[in-house]
């Protein structure tokens, strides 16, 4: 008995539809593959900028708590394509996930980098440091407490209060001594007119009898004399006990970030902090990082590197002596305060000043010699002040019956007192205290340069980092890449189409900042 096997057919109508179903489901599946692999793309584009961005600059993250990327690469000489080439590196590995292995691997969407760009890239230096700035607050933020931050912000209004006292010292300072230039012409003039009147009554016949000599008073020591000359002193030599044991370090302002042309970049900076708080922050943290003249760590570019911050001058005796300029008036304006509300002080100086005069005519010159003495008592208090801080005393910031120490009967000894130890208040404020009031009433615009200064000076002072930039310092990359994909389940249904083979092509954008 013979099997039957009866023969296959196929109506050309389902012989279409087959095909036609075929070819959906093709497309089904390659549309499938393609936004499988525009995912993959977008994460593939991220991991290679986080892989890039994890080569961090360790020295920066340790000494200063920042993070950048050196877009150098230790080079000193900075092109962003550095940074794209290592993107592209880190990328073909997750590309091709058999990269590096031995044998033939499976992938399903054999995805192709047609091209990668960097469009978009910001560096520490831009907008005057405002990445730094920006990292330095948000580690500060992090890390101190709101009570440290809400004390923080209460010295900052003290500061305001004694800024504006250092303003009306200043201002009294400058319209005393145009007073007593005035007064002293004055009375030149009416000795100059009293001469003459006696000179054209010289040649009268009548003779006159030769008036009883007045009594003429013991001559007094007149301070302001002293303290004249002593402004025009150079200032260190006064409050520093060994002034030869200065430090001798400079900077070349030609050389670091703020003194040459710098690389840019051209991405917006994200500004998260700003105003009162951040700026507190901030200041903050450049106390927290940085050395001063009492710091026993000196072991940078520049020993007084807050005095730097404050005044940017390229050695470190010119930025300690304007830092000291700057205590004298912060503390002249306390000290003047003090002097014009204590009535016993008012007192001494009155009489002082009419004994400096004497009998001189001119009205109003005991009153303003009087406002002169208050004022160089006030300054000579200020030299022995800033002295007792440099010692690492500490000095309140308004004075007290019992914190005042120099007298009116000493002022003309300033000198000599300004060589022995000062005595130092128990519940005062330090050295490093008083820079950061200063630090409040700077120019805070320019500290985040001036700190970035500091960090590329003190890094190349090592082997390893004998290159480095902060103008190379890489903050945020955005990057674009362009791919292309083969097609594989369009094949199948194309061969009974007779349609050919396109690539699919597309694009995918990526943004990674620290």
């Amino acid at each position: 008995m013979g099997w039957y096997r009866p023969k296959g057919a196929i109506t050309v109508f389902l012989s279409l539809v087959s095909v036609l179903f075929l070819s959906l489901i093709c497309t089904m599946a390659e549309s499938a593959r393609v936004q499988g692999a525009r995912a993959k793309a977008e994460a593939v584009l991220n991991m290679g900028l986080f892989s890039v961005f994890g080569e961090y600059e360790k020295k920066l993250l340790n000494q200063y708590d920042i993070l950048f990327l050196d877009g150098a690469y230790g080079s000193g000489t900075y092109h962003s394509d550095k940074a794209r080439l290592r993107m592209e590196d880190f990328m073909s590995y997750n590309i091709n996930p058999g990269k590096g292995f031995s044998g033939n691997t499976f992938d399903p969407l054999k995805m192709q980098l047609e091209d990668c760009n960097i469009k978009g890239i910001s560096l520490a230096t831009d907008e005057k440091g405002e990445p730094f700035y920006q990292q330095a607050v948000t580690f500060m933020k992090d890390n101190l407490g709101t009570e440290v931050l809400n004390k923080l912000l209460k010295d900052s209004d003290k500061a305001k209060e004694q800024e504006e006292a250092q303003k009306l010292y200043e201002e009294s300072d400058e319209n005393n001594g145009k007073q007593l230039e005035e007064l002293k012409r004055q009375e030149e003039d009416r000795m100059e007119q009293e001469r003459q009147e006696a000179e054209n009554n010289s040649g009268e016949e009548e003779l006159e009898l030769p008036a009883e000599p007045e009594e003429v008073p013991e001559p007094v020591e007149n301070p302001l004399e002293i303290i004249k000359k002593i402004k025009e002193m150079g200032v260190l030599a006064l409050v520093l006990k060994d002034p030869d044991a200065l430090s001798q370090k400079a900077l070349n302002i030609e050389e670091i970030p703020s003194g040459r042309e710098l690389e840019e970049g051209n991405l917006p900076i994200i500004k998260k902090h700003d105003g009162l708080s951040g700026d507190v922050l901030f200041q903050e943290y450049l106390l927290d990082h940085f050395p001063d003249m009492t710091s026993k760590k000196k072991e940078g570019a520049l020993d007084y590197q807050i005095e730097y911050i404050l005044c940017g001058k390229e050695s470190d005796q010119e930025n300690l002596k304007g830092v000291v300029n700057r205590l004298l008036l912060l503390r002249e304006g306390s000290n003047f305060l003090y002097a014009l509300s204590n009535q016993e002080m008012q007192t001494q100086a009155g009489a002082l000043a009419a004994a400096i005069v004497g009998v001189l005519a001119v009205p109003g010159l005991v009153t303003v010699t009087k406002m002169a003495l208050l004022l160089a008592w006030a300054y000579g208090e200020s030299l022995l002040d800033v002295r007792t801080l440099l010692s690492g005393g500490r000095i309140a910031l308004e004075k007290t019956a019992a914190t005042w120490k120099l007298s009116l009967e000493n002022l003309g000894k300033i000198t000599e007192l300004l060589q022995e130890d000062g005595s130092s208040d128990q519940k005062g404020l330090t050295y490093r205290e008083y820079l950061r009031m200063l630090l409040f009433t700077g120019k805070k615009a320019q500290y985040p340069m001036r700190g970035l200064d500091l960090i590329e000076a003190n890094l190349r002072m090592e082997d390893s980092t004998i290159y480095f930039r902060t103008d190379a310092c890489i903050e945020q990359i955005k990057a674009d890449t362009k791919w292309q994909v083969n097609p594989l389940f369009m094949r199948l249904s194309g061969a009974f189409l007779g349609i050919g083979e396109e690539t699919i092509k597309f694009e995918a954008e990526g943004v990674f900042s620290y």
